[in-house]
């Protein structure tokens, strides 16, 4: 989007205007990023590290406004309406992450998860449904109560139109067995924008709730990063900025915050105290950012602390909110009954290795117990962050692989 575009429409923006944050899923290959790209006229392929290899490795950002017809009260992507032509006005500020779909990046997609209120299944023509990423993404968001979905059936310019009509009842037949009945399928051509009004008519009955905007601010760090040119003078050099959402409260310029688990001191983790100096999103300079909107937080940190993505799964608080932060979690735990009778062949075990999803964090445990359905996990490296109530996403190896679990709610 223009910057022009993004001035003015800062300059008319009005407190009717909401803020959401969408997650494109699904698995490799499925045509994630190309669909971004015709929605937002935007690449998130920003890593060269991923524009080598033509996937999404890291959690990418991009964005577009939803305008409602002022006659029609249809949904577009432009201030004229694209059903009736009439002029429409902004409805959503739309922050998107386009998230891996290969399984061995499964838990970089997880580490965004907690910060969305929608989503986007991507679900290719050409393959049988449901792929093993495609099961386990919608999995994912049902673990974390996404409720606002559409799925975009894909690639259907590759396929003739009875396997893109057999393909269709296939995803109808999956989402039916993971209690989604009601999930609009949309046929889509992204790159020749077929069918891309439809699919943002959808986008735009998304029901948001943020609720949680008047609690203690409570950010998750998903990106970070060093912004000041190689060669620059030192009397030039910016604070270190940290990209992510806020899962609750409000985040304002000036604010002094503290960032979980911090660096290590004497073999011991100190967090690290600094101050919000600035916060830019997508759509422009914001004076505060509250929770549906992805955000980079320039502060006073070293830059070198937060130079590639090394505070990437961080937790950032008020500096007077305090989270729990220990090396052991324990959890109410509920697992995937399939999986764990098909796939893993037996229930969680003590001393297991599992990979934890809290937050933004994911951290290597171990089983230290497991009783009723109550289960404690040693934390190995740093101890992570997290508030009561949380819930951590259980990953469990399968053939060298992590594959999802379960999930349960943090009491200690």
């Amino acid at each position: 989007m223009e910057a022009s575009h993004l001035k003015k429409f800062s300059q008319r923006r009005n407190r009717m205007v909401k803020d959401i944050i969408i997650d494109i899923v699904g698995s490799f290959a499925d045509g994630k990023t190309t669909l971004v790209k015709a929605l937002t006229s935007e690449s998130t392929l920003r890593h060269s590290e991923e524009k080598k290899r033509g996937i999404t490795i890291r959690l990418g950002y991009a964005h577009f406004i939803v305008y409602k017809c002022k006659s029609c009260d249809s949904f577009s992507r432009t201030e004229k309406c694209e059903v009736c032509g009439k002029e429409s006005e902004p409805y959503y500020r739309v922050s998107i992450i386009d998230s891996p779909g290969h399984k061995t990046l499964m838990t970089i997609m997880l580490s965004g998860a907690a910060l969305v209120d929608g989503a986007v299944l991507v679900i290719a023509a050409n393959q049988k449904c449901p792929q093993p990423q495609t099961e386990e993404h919608i999995e994912a968001l049902k673990i974390i109560g996404i409720k606002n979905i559409v799925v975009a059936q894909t690639k259907i310019d590759v396929v003739g139109a009875d396997r893109a009509k057999e393909n269709y009842k296939e995803i109808q037949a999956f989402l039916s067995s993971k209690g989604f009945e009601n999930v609009s399928i949309i046929p889509v051509f992204a790159a020749q924008n077929v069918n891309m009004t439809e699919l943002v008519q959808e986008i735009g009955k998304f029901q948001v709730n943020h609720e949680t905007e008047a609690k203690a601010a409570k950010m998750l760090v998903v990106r970070s990063f060093d912004t000041n040119r190689p060669g620059i003078d030192i009397s030039d050099i910016s604070g270190g900025v940290v990209g992510g959402g806020l899962q609750s409260g409000e985040l304002r310029v000036g604010d002094k915050i503290t960032v979980y688990p911090g660096v290590i001191v004497k073999k011991a983790w100190k967090p690290l105290e600094t101050q919000v100096v600035e916060i830019q999103s997508e759509f422009g300079s914001e004076t505060s950012a509250k929770k549906g909107i992805m955000v980079g937080v320039k502060t006073k940190l070293d830059p070198a602390l937060t130079r590639r993505d090394n505070l990437a799964g961080s937790l950032i608080t008020s500096s007077d909110v305090k989270p729990l932060f220990k090396n052991r979690v324990s959890i109410e735990y509920s697992p995937l009954e399939q999986k764990e009778k098909e796939v893993f062949k037996k229930p969680l075990q003590k001393n297991e290795t599992v990979l934890l999803n809290i937050l933004a964090s994911k951290v290597l445990g171990t089983v230290a117990s497991v009783s009723g359905g109550k289960v404690s996990f040693n934390l190995a490296d740093a101890p992570v962050p997290y508030f009561l109530n949380d819930k951590a996403i259980v990953s469990r190896k399968s053939e060298n692989t992590w594959v999802l679990a379960g999930s349960g709610v943090i009491y200690d």
